[in-house]
């Protein structure tokens, strides 16, 4: 069975290793390859591997949109977030879905990690954040903090949720927080792609969780500003990387990997 992982740029995905791993668990015999391509030839290139032999593509950054305007039959996740990061054909159409939001709230209830109730931010509101956020409006919290530069992106992303918008409050990455929440989540690449991270002076008073959704073999840049803030307890992506993973997996095979811990396969 033939599958990959498109995007730019892509050398650094875990992907391959994981479904690797998903493959031989499961005695199917799976090769999985990370290929590097472009928004400017990303219709023409999907449809080029489809045709191949491919059987599902996992699509990351920067042609989540894409790969949600290019499919025909969009399942509602993917049409409530506008993004999609699975692809596959059937009856010679593209199908998409979006796994990171229910990948995340799996990663966080394998932590034992309950959102009810609580104040999180959310910080960024590009496709990462759509991607996320109906999916932490399910888990019933508090109040969702978002907070983004731009405050007319942010509204957008609130005013396209179907539910709970009105749970989500807008601060730009200045304002001081009336509510400290106790969970953080990043959504931003900006410290990844080394700009400076300039975030709410008070924004870590009460915070128990920081949650960075990019990942790394060391720590990520912002992690590193919450464990200088006294953050306890410190994740990035990987665990939502395995989680989302195996939700497109089974969407491609109609099987249900076990999943690893992080400690054994990141190690």
């Amino acid at each position: 069975m033939k599958l990959a992982v498109i995007g730019s740029p892509i050398k650094h995905s875990l992907s391959p290793k994981i479904h690797s791993y998903f493959g031989d668990s499961l005695g199917l015999e799976i090769q999985y390859e990370a290929i590097e391509v472009n928004r400017d030839k990303f219709k023409e290139s999907v449809i080029k591997l489809f045709e191949s032999g491919y059987v599902g593509l996992n699509v990351t950054l920067p042609l989540k949109d894409l790969a949600y305007s290019i499919s025909q039959n969009k399942t509602k996740l993917s049409q409530e977030t506008k993004t999609a990061n699975t692809l596959w054909m059937k009856e010679n159409k593209i199908h998409c879905d979006s796994t990171d939001g229910p990948g995340l709230i799996g990663d966080f209830k394998r932590k034992n990690i309950s959102l009810k109730g609580l104040n999180i931010a959310l910080i960024g509101a590009g496709g990462s954040a759509r991607a996320i956020a109906p999916s932490l409006l399910k888990e019933n919290p508090r109040r969702i903090i978002l907070i983004n530069r731009t405050k007319s992106k942010a509204e957008d992303l609130r005013n396209n949720l179907r539910e709970g918008k009105e749970k989500v409050s807008i601060f730009n990455n200045t304002q001081e927080q009336e509510v400290s929440p106790e969970i953080i989540i990043n959504s931003s690449s900006a410290g990844i792609k080394g700009e400076d991270l300039v975030l709410p002076n008070n924004l870590f008073n009460k915070t128990k969780i920081s949650y960075d959704l990019s990942y790394s073999l060391v720590e990520t840049p912002f992690n590193l500003l919450a464990k200088e803030k006294g953050v306890p307890t410190i994740y990035d992506g990987k665990g939502m990387l395995l989680e989302q993973a195996a939700l497109s997996f089974r969407l491609w095979t109609e099987r249900e990997p076990s999943i690893p811990t992080e400690e054994e396969i990141f190690i």
